[in-house]
């Protein structure tokens, strides 16, 4: 979700475009245009990325071949339509997480190198107002792709799954991982992990034989945190899509119920809703049947509506209006802080004529999601 209010989309893989074999497109949600954007020169396809305070976009990694990793990191200007290069990844990263740290830092994390080396182990750390990256040595571990990493309150990465071991990661100095909790819902590669509140993570599908219907979650603030199973989705579900919406619930969409890797005969249609209060879940609106399964996306549009597209050769794109969008009239802002000039954990005031009939602000920050 671009600052600009319009969403960026690429393809990759050799399907063609410009000289990288790379298609970039954003889509307006206003009109529904489609424009053609630059592309880096290279193919981003299974990167990772992540919004700067600034709106540009943080890539890491991309696609050789498959399993294949690229070491090439770089930064779109959506208000320029201009990427660039920044220094290489000490190696190839392929499937690949990155998290925006407490200091407006990216962390990236494992990631194919080849199929020989396997994954990339090191931990970095690209330091934006240097632009240099940081190695944490001392954290070098095995994990599987597309971790699920959050940051957590205490400023240190909590790494969610796929894995039922979680871990904290203190990305100071060469780093260090130390262990949280162990997951009671097993294995859950291409499920979901969301922090709907700070400190606070559910995670839920994922799994393939069959895939789970089963939801987790964390309290991060607790003395000792410790996992709990909470009620469990109708529709078991594999390359979900979980989406955090502004009035603090979870919207899933998507996935397949069908065992294996990615078989869309399993797509699952109706939307479900996990309420934070009740930790329990309501089945929502069924989309139009197109298979939201591997390579599919969801996100929260600016208006407060959810944008569904993607799986494998659907470009179609559907919107989904959540409930909160039928109470009436929406606030309006008449003014705001620019991005840049709130730091994080500071305040800052937005003016509204509608503050008497306000009881609560949620900040959200940019959508970047993949896969």
């Amino acid at each position: 979700m671009l600052p600009t209010g319009k969403v960026i989309i690429w393809e990759g893989r050799g399907e063609g475009g410009g000289a990288s074999g790379v298609i970039i497109r954003s889509w307006d949600p206003a009109n529904q245009s489609v424009s053609i954007l630059s592309d880096p020169g290279y193919d981003p396809f299974c990167s990772g990325h992540s919004f700067l305070a600034d709106g540009t976009l943080f890539v890491a990694g991309g696609h050789i071949s498959d399993f294949v990793g690229l070491s090439q990191a770089s930064i779109y200007n959506p208000f320029t339509n201009a990427w660039s290069n920044l220094p290489p990844m000490n190696a190839g990263r392929w499937y690949p997480t990155t998290t925006v740290l407490a200091n407006g830092d990216v962390l990236v994390v494992s990631g194919t190198i080849d199929p020989t080396i396997g994954q990339n182990m090191l931990p970095q750390v690209f330091q934006v107002a240097a632009g240099t990256w940081r190695s944490l040595t001392s954290a070098q571990l095995l994990q599987d792709n597309y971790p699920m990493m959050l940051l957590a309150p205490n400023g240190k990465v909590f790494n969610a799954g796929p894995d039922t071991v979680t871990r904290y990661l203190d990305t100071s100095g060469t780093g260090a991982w130390s262990p949280v909790a162990d997951r009671v819902g097993g294995f859950r590669d291409y499920g979901s992990a969301v922090m709907y509140a700070p400190g606070k993570v559910l995670v839920m599908g994922g799994g393939q034989n069959p895939p789970a219907n089963t939801a987790e979650v964390i309290d991060l603030n607790a003395a000792s945190p410790s996992w709990h199973s909470v009620g469990s989705m109708q529709f078991s579900r594999r390359h979900n899509n979980a989406t955090l919406l502004p009035d603090g619930k979870v919207l899933i969409t998507g996935g397949t119920a069908a065992p294996g890797f990615n078989d869309p005969s399993g797509h699952v249609d109706a939307a479900e809703l996990w309420d934070p209060a009740t930790e329990s879940w309501t089945t929502l609106a069924t989309s139009s049947g197109i298979p939201r399964v591997y390579h599919s996306t969801a996100l929260l549009l600016p208006d407060g509506r959810v944008v569904s597209t993607g799986g494998n050769g659907h470009p179609e794109t559907e919107t989904y209006w959540p409930p909160y969008l039928f109470k009436g009239p929406r606030p309006t802002i008449t003014s705001a802080p620019s991005p840049s000039s709130v730091g994080y954990g500071q305040s800052f005031f937005v003016e509204t004529p509608d503050a008497a009939t306000i009881s609560k602000v949620t900040m959200l920050r940019l959508s970047s999601v993949t896969h």
